[in-house]
C-alpha cells in the first residue's frame, strides 16, 4: 500500500509550522528586561515614561533570586521599561545614583529617579511601587 499525501493537508501543516516557528523567534527576539550599560543607559531611561532599572552583580546572591521576579513584572508591565546593569562593570552609573548595596531597583518617571527598593524582596513590594507610579 503505498502512502498517498493529502496536498491540502500537506498545505495546512506547512502553514501551521511556519506560525509556530514565527512566534518561537518573535519570543526569542523578544527581550522583556534590557541588559543595560553606561552607553545606553540614558537613553533607555529618557526614552520611557516610567523604567525600573535592577542594579545587580554577579557575585550577589540575593540579585539572582530578585532576577525572576523583575522578568515576571516586566512581562506582566509590558507599557514598562524594564533593565537591568550590573554595578561591578558600570561603576559610573551605580555612583551617579548612590547605589551602594545589591540588588538596589530605581523606579523612574520622565527620566528622572522618584523610588528605590534594596534588598531582595517580594514581587508585591515592587509592584505596589510600580503601581503607584502608573497611578493603578
Amino acid at each position: 500500500m503505498s502512502e498517498e499525501k493529502d496536498p491540502e493537508l500537506e498545505a495546512l501543516l506547512q502553514k501551521k509550522i511556519k506560525q509556530m516557528m514565527g512566534h518561537r523567534n518573535a519570543m526569542e527576539k523578544e527581550e522583556t528586561v534590557k541588559h543595560l550599560d553606561s552607553k545606553n543607559f540614558d537613553e533607555f531611561i529618557k526614552g520611557r515614561k516610567v523604567a525600573v532599572v535592577d542594579f545587580w552583580a554577579e557575585w550577589c546572591a540575593p540579585c539572582f533570586i530578585l532576577a525572576p521576579v523583575i522578568e515576571e513584572l516586566a512581562r506582566d508591565y509590558p507599557q514598562v521599561g524594564f533593565g537591568k546593569i550590573n554595578s561591578d562593570e558600570n561603576q559610573d552609573v551605580a555612583m551617579r545614583y548612590g547605589v551602594m548595596s545589591l540588588p538596589t531597583v530605581i523606579f523612574f518617571k520622565d527620566g528622572e529617579p522618584v523610588d528605590e527598593v534594596i534588598g531582595a524582596v517580594p514581587r508585591e513590594e515592587l509592584e505596589l511601587r510600580l503601581r503607584g507610579l502608573l497611578g493603578d
